[in-house]
């Protein structure tokens, strides 16, 4: 049985997709995002995007639709874009270690746990991290062990046999490549 994800994972998920993205930082973000209708650019504000989103609906309890966008700030660098992914997820990883297991905040496929956010914020990381290197010609294979929880808490059904990485990819309808 695969151990539980953390607030930490999320954190830990933050800094390979970081670390991963770093060398591509002067590359051409116009590009489109591996198998995506996205560029690389909107991929990326897109994870940190929804990871930052996740945090606020936990951190306020909110149970309903909030109609706001958090988007790329205008004229920021690729490197500061960059630099706002571990912050993102370290702010998620507070708020899901002080909220109660009781505690249910909106998604839009229903109210959903801090063990949720934090495991949904792990997918568009990772997987996005993916279609963004993608796009730019760039492997990326994060950790098993990582993959496996998360795949096991987000994707019950598809953990099995076989790479875990592989596995979350298929479960996002993402090509292994």
């Amino acid at each position: 049985m695969a151990k539980i994800l953390t607030p930490d994972d999320v954190v830990a998920a933050a800094a390979l997709a970081e670390a991963a993205l770093r060398p591509v930082v002067g590359r051409d973000w116009s590009v489109r995002a591996g198998p995506l209708d996205w560029d690389v650019e909107q991929t990326i504000t897109h994870m940190i995007g929804a990871t930052a989103k996740y945090t606020l609906y936990l951190a306020s309890r909110c149970e309903h639709f909030l109609a706001l966008s958090v988007t790329r700030w205008p004229d920021s660098t690729n490197e500061e874009v960059i630099d706002s992914v571990v912050p993102v997820a370290t702010g998620l990883a507070a708020v899901a270690a002080v909220t109660p297991p009781g505690v249910r905040a909106y998604h839009v496929t229903g109210p959903s746990s801090a063990a949720d956010h934090v495991g949904r914020a792990c997918v568009e990381l990772l997987v996005h991290t993916d279609d963004a290197l993608a796009g730019l010609g760039v492997a990326f294979a994060p950790p098993a062990d990582l993959c496996q929880r998360v795949l096991a808490q987000q994707f019950p059904d598809a953990a099995g046999p076989g790479s875990a990485w592989h596995g979350l990819l298929a479960a996002n309808g993402r090509p292994v490549r």
